[in-house]
């Protein structure tokens, strides 16, 4: 890959703006995909995006290229593009060279990007399918991938990091019954192809033959999927610093107030050892930390790129990560959640490993109303029969004022670390 000159575009930036920011993000990645234990595609990829944002006059303009000779034109896009947005009240600039905390970058010097080690994937994966003979698999699929990125502002900052990712999933069928399971880690370390293939077959097994059940409340457990989809999703919504100057967060106007049960705490974790995020900084530059967004039930703290604190007469909190179009999202790097610990399984309950319909809960008020997938009547640990269909209805908001439990074990999801929820009284139809 051509070498990017990124002092130079620096220099360019300087003489047309007030400040500019470049990010360089270099990857190569390799996805392998099967259909009907047959390998179907090879998809293999190498490239590097180059991101340019300039400040001038309180004006941000944001522009980006995968062709190194066209950088010239890719800063003038973004110096055209500030001249067209609205000026940020209260800008105090990108950020200032700091000191960056210590710690470990997710990224595995070991793993090999190749068709053969993807490949030996797929065959860990299929050999825990086999578990479950009955199960036919449908699909599967793996991709293995290794970057770095660069990022440098005319304040001094220049930050590397590298970083790398595996990802597996797979889906069966049994008798129309579907199961599904996916993984993903920075580490090969962390991956049990075979418990995920072993999982799908098991849920596409177990799910045939459910039974009908009365429509009442519940006590319903969430598996960590539905957890991350529909809780953690929803409430970092809300805690999103643009939402809440938009009016589109039901938090707006709770900060320091209670908004979860007392024994409730949420937390960003961005070094959280058994996460996937390992940021010691943020995609603009700015220190990553421990940040408490609710403590003991209490709103503490909303979530804050450079911009959205400026317009909020705040600070920075350090939870702005790089869309694909250069442009910056607010999330969290690792959240995680305390709350009182139990077998959550152990008592009564409904036990929900998918849901079909979380896209469509409301963002703002918090109410859902989804189909369950892969859903048991379950108690003293153990998944006893399988549910046929039911509905869900709910707000995710009461949930967590509510007598939730959570499992001690938890899975990694990319932005969280997510346990099974036990909620009490769910309504299900």
């Amino acid at each position: 890959m051509t070498d990017i000159d990124i002092d130079a575009i620096l220099r360019r930036g300087a003489s047309l703006a007030d400040e500019v920011e470049v990010y360089v993000s270099r990857y190569e990645d390799l996805s392998l995909e099967q259909r009907q234990m047959a390998v179907s595609s090879v998809f293999e990829h190498a490239g590097q995006n180059i991101y340019i944002r300039v400040v001038k006059d309180g004006r941000i303009g944001v522009s980006a290229t995968s062709d190194p000779t066209r950088i010239d034109d890719c800063m003038k896009a973004a110096v055209s593009s500030a001249n067209l947005s609205e000026q940020i009240t209260g800008w105090e600039g990108l950020p200032q060279k700091a000191d960056i905390p210590a710690g470990k970058e997710p990224f595995d010097e070991t793993l090999e990007i190749s068709a053969d080690a993807a490949a030996e994937y797929l065959s860990r994966m299929n050999a825990g399918a086999e578990k479950y003979p009955e199960a036919r698999v449908v699909t599967a699929g793996v991709t293995l991938m290794k970057g770095s990125s660069v990022l440098a502002n005319s304040n001094g900052v220049w930050l590397e990091r590298k970083f790398s990712d595996i990802s597996v999933g797979i889906d069966a069928i049994c008798e129309g019954s579907t199961g599904y399971d996916s993984d993903s880690a920075p580490f090969a370390s962390r991956i049990n192809p075979e418990k995920v293939g072993e999982q799908t077959a098991f849920f596409a097994s177990a799910s045939r033959n459910g039974e009908m059940i009365e429509s009442k409340k519940y006590d319903v457990v969430f598996s960590e999927n539905v957890v991350d989809s529909l809780v953690f999703e929803l409430f970092t919504d809300a805690v999103n610093g643009r939402n809440v100057l938009t009016g589109k967060s039901i938090y707006a106007n709770s900060l320091g107030e209670t908004v979860a049960n007392p024994k409730v705490s949420l937390t960003d974790s961005p070094m959280e050892e058994r996460g996937d995020s390992w940021r010691r900084f943020d995609t603009e530059g700015t220190p990553t930390k421990t940040q408490d967004i609710v403590k003991d039930g209490v709103l503490t703290s909303f979530l804050y790129d450079a911009k959205t604190a400026a317009q909020a007469g705040s600070k920075t909190t350090g939870n702005a990560l790089r869309a694909g179009n250069g442009t910056t999202i607010i999330s969290p790097h690792c959240l995680t959640i305390s709350a009182p610990t139990e077998n959550v399984l152990e008592r009564p309950c409904l036990y929900v490993k998918e849901v079909i319909g979380a896209h469509t809960a409301n963002p703002l008020t918090g109410e859902f109303s989804v189909e369950v997938a892969n859903a048991f009547i379950a108690e003293g640990g153990k998944l006893l029969r399988p549910v046929k269909k039911a509905m869900l209805a709910g707000n995710v908001f009461d949930i967590l004022k509510g007598d939730i439990t959570i499992s001690e074990s938890a899975k990694a999801f990319s932005g969280a670390l997510v346990p099974q929820m036990r909620i009490p009284n769910l309504q299900v139809i």
